[in-house]
């Protein structure tokens, strides 16, 4: 009697599991520049895309939230030491409002254009690996509590963890 209570047990609990599971947002963040060389003097032109890799809904904020912890451009050397500029890139958005949000379906995606002084991430001449950190903002509880999210939205929050992009070569002259 007591082996097919637990094999039960064990079946109910698994498929619980395995239903959670497939609701796990499952998303990812893409970056390109418009030009592979730029120099000193110039401007990059970055894309950064956030895009549902999911087979479900995922609400994601509108405001990428510029910063370490948050939407974190990285820049590493030929060395692949990182390399850090006086420039510090720090915003923290305004507290959310429902319509701050984005709904992204399966295969759906939101991108945002940065134009950025080169000088702001990098020093001198040289080849760079960039690469965009990507975590939320908000958390789980305040997205739920202050905007009455449903439990069962899928919503990438702080608590999914931060997402990498692929890196992009960039040369830089004088």
């Amino acid at each position: 009697m007591m082996k097919p209570l637990l094999e039960a047990l064990v079946f109910l609990c698994l498929s619980a599991f395995t239903a959670v599971a497939q609701v796990q947002p499952n998303l990812a963040v893409r970056l390109s520049a418009e030009q592979s060389s730029y120099t000193l003097h110039d401007h990059v032109q970055l894309v950064i895309v956030r895009e549902n890799r999911g087979d479900h809904n995922i609400a994601v904020p509108k405001e990428l939230g510029w910063g370490i912890g948050r939407t974190n451009i990285r820049v590493f050397d030929a060395k692949g030491n990182e390399v850090r500029t006086p420039f510090l890139a720090d915003e923290l958005p305004p507290p959310p409002r429902p319509y701050d949000f984005l709904l992204l379906g399966p295969a759906g995606f939101a991108g945002t254009h940065v134009r950025e002084a080169v000088t702001d991430l990098v020093n001198e001449p040289g080849e760079y690996e960039l690469m965009v950190e990507y975590t939320s903002y908000l958390s789980e509880h305040y997205a739920r509590e202050a905007l009455k999210l449903p439990p069962d939205a899928p919503f990438w929050s702080q608590e999914c963890g931060t997402i990498t992009s692929n890196r992009i070569k960039l040369r830089i002259t004088r």
